[in-house]
């Protein structure tokens, strides 16, 4: 990057110290390129100063600009003094000042574009950069020193206006020459010092790009033989190719023979083994012995014609200074790329091993979380479940028992009446009878009446309908014990209890599911019970299970029907059977099983899981089996379990401890 090196507020003493110093290096360099390289016509193609200032304000800032003007206007002075007089030395100073004041401003000028337009980045280390600075620094800054320089010039008289175009383009290749050598010398090797300071073998390989370079900072791993091998290697390289381009530059100039591009090979190794630093210094020497040769009148751009010699060098200089600028910018991205993709690649395979690492680790972590969250949607799902259907079972059982109980009064208050009124009847008619006795031959109003009332058809019949009512208030009495039975509700937690009577309280409850209808006959029920001790459990919760399974036995029936008539119905009844059985001392066996269409094995895995049901929408919710299994299997520690068989019926099976083992 260009940008200023000194302290943001340099002390008047470092300024005034680079001013006399760039003034002294513009002035001696403009000394010598007369000297060596200057034609018999006072023509200097090359104007190495320009470089020199280019670089300086490149390097250091605008204020170098008074060092640039300061150098220039000595270098001209010498050249244009009249010192016939003291009024003609002023006047011949005045061309001077405003040639110093040009070149300075060229050069503050073209340095300024180049800042903006690299936005301060190193100029010469990417090729649109490279480009950038030939362009702006090179070509547009001179443009300035030109004009001015040969506007001072013929005003003063010294270069007659018929010239001006002439002087103007040699005077402005000369400068663009010599910012083109001069300059990215002092560029690269500033941006070299500065990145290798540290080190001095990295400063004596001259080379960023060589594969030396990226092992030098393993040297001290050799052997001492081996480290001194190297570092003679390392230095012998860069003397052999600057001896090889002296010697070439020497016999290809001091022949007419256009052998001038044969040394671009030698350019562009020195570019690839020395990196930018050496390339443009060994573009320099090749620059400089070029130009002296020819303003001497030795090499093949030598000719009678000078403009045409000059036309001829500077195109060269021109040629080899691009390809070496571009070449070497190239190769600095090129290296740049390689190490950032060497970054790149080592990042990523320390990124991918912490990475797999951390997925592993991460993995685990979700695995982990999964299966407990799992774990506990599962629990909760069954407690919510657990919860609801304990709540409609609460809510039905004290329903059934509210309703029992509202209907056990008046039942019982007609049934006991109904035993004093067969009484009073029965004695009325006995006092009739008697009546009738005694007075034979009522009176024909009364005989009227008689026959209205068919007392003889009152007598026989009143019989018949309190019979009947009796019947009627003891089936009612049935009914609510049944309710009363099947609800539990004044029980709670275990209690040992006959089972018989929750089956068969649950059968009182589902008669109107077994009655004939005119669809089919009669649901057989087939009871089968042994006689069995007492079972401690949760009378409440256990009648729940048979009335599911009862429930479901009724429905795989009226399903089977679905396909059948009344009459294959009644040649194959349906029909359910209970068995219950003891299996030893401690655990009983509850049977219920039917005739139906029976369970395909495919579902039959599934019969217990929450919300499976096979029924249709609005007739099962797939929770009745699921708490079923759960009442016997988890509330008393027994188990549930199914057989079917496709066409032919279904059996459930109950196994529960005599003795509870668990309740919750």
């Amino acid at each position: 990057m260009i940008e200023q090196k000194l302290p943001l507020f340099p002390s008047a003493f470092r300024q005034m110290g680079g001013t006399v110093v760039l003034a002294i290096a513009y002035y001696q360099m403009a000394e010598i390129s007369r000297h060596l390289a200057s034609t018999p016509q006072d023509v200097t193609p090359v104007w190495p100063p320009d470089g020199i200032a280019a670089g300086a304000v490149l390097l250091f800032g605008n204020w170098m600009g008074y060092g640039v003007f300061l150098g220039s206007f000595f270098a001209n002075f010498w050249a244009f003094q009249d010192s016939t007089s003291f009024l003609s030395l002023v006047i011949s100073t005045l061309p001077v000042m405003g040639i110093a004041i040009g070149t300075t401003l060229g050069t503050i000028f073209g340095a300024f574009l180049l800042r903006k337009a690299s936005n301060l980045r190193y100029p010469l280390q990417r090729v649109p950069d490279t480009f950038k600075f030939l362009i702006l620094a090179g070509m547009v800054g001179p443009n300035i020193n030109a004009t001015v320089g040969v506007a001072c010039l013929a005003l003063s008289g010294k270069v007659p206006w018929t010239a001006y175009g002439t002087v103007w383009l040699t005077w402005w290749i000369s400068n663009v020459s010599g910012i083109f050598i001069v300059t990215p010398v002092m560029l690269s090797w500033e941006q070299f010092i500065h990145k290798k300071r540290h080190s001095l073998w990295q400063w004596l390989s001259l080379s960023s790009t060589s594969e030396d370079f990226e092992n030098l900072c393993h040297i001290r791993q050799f052997p001492v033989n081996l480290r001194r091998l190297r570092f003679w290697l390392i230095l012998a390289e860069p003397v052999i190719l600057m001896g090889l381009v002296i010697l070439s530059s020497k016999i290809v100039f001091s022949k007419e023979y256009h052998l001038e591009y044969m040394l671009i090979p030698t350019l562009i190794w020195s570019a690839f083994r020395l990196g930018q630093p050496g390339a443009t210094l060994f573009n320099f020497i090749v620059a400089a012995i070029a130009a002296i040769a020819t303003v001497n009148g030795k090499g093949g751009f030598a000719s009678e014609d000078l403009n045409q010699s000059l036309a001829q060098l500077q195109s060269f200089i021109g040629v080899i200074t691009l390809t070496i600028l571009v070449l070497t910018a190239t190769i600095v991205e090129r290296t740049q790329a390689q190490t950032n993709l060497r970054l790149a690649f080592a990042e990523l395979a320390t990124t991918n091993e912490t990475l797999e690492v951390r997925v592993q680790q991460r993995t685990e972590e979700l695995n982990e979380k999964n299966t407990a969250l799992k774990q506990t949607l599962q629990t909760l799902k069954q407690t919510q479940l657990q919860m609801l259907h304990s709540e409609k079972m609460s809510a039905l059982g004290q329903m059934v028992a509210g309703v029992a109980h509202e209907i056990n009064n008046p039942v019982n208050f007609i049934y006991g009446n109904l035993i004093y009124l067969s009484e009073y009847v029965e004695n009325l008619l006995a006092a009739l009878q008697i009546y009738q006795q005694h007075y034979p031959n009522p009176s024909p109003a009364l005989q009227v009446e008689l026959d209205k009332l068919e007392v003889d058809f009152l007598q026989s019949d009143l019989t018949n309908i309190l019979q009947s009512m009796k019947v009627g208030t003891e089936r009612i009495s049935t009914i609510v014990l049944s309710l009363r039975n099947f609800s539990r509700l004044d029980e709670e937690g275990l209690k040992a209890v006959d089972i018989h009577e929750g089956i068969d309280s649950t059968l009182v409850i589902l008669q109107y599911r077994l009655q004939a209808t005119a669809h089919r006959p009669q649901i057989q029920v087939v009871k089968e019970y042994t006689s069995l001790p007492l079972i401690e459990c949760d009378p409440g919760s256990l009648n729940q299970v048979f009335m599911n399974l009862l429930s479901n036995a009724i429905d795989a029936l009226e399903e089977s029907n679905q396909v059948r008539s009344f009459q294959e119905i009644s040649v194959n009844l349906n029909t359910i059977w209970i068995q219950t059985s003891q299996i030893d001392a401690n655990q009983v066996m509850i049977v219920i099983s039917d005739n139906g269409v029976g369970i395909p094995p495919e579902i039959s895995s599934k019969l217990f899981d929450p919300f499976f049901t096979t029924k249709s929408v609005g007739k099962g919710t797939g929770l009745g089996l699921f708490i079923s299994y759960q009442i016997v299997a988890e509330k008393h520690g027994g188990n549930l379990w199914c057989e079917s068989t496709v066409g032919q019926g279904t059996k459930f099976a109950i196994e529960i401890p005599v003795k509870a083992k668990k309740i919750g």
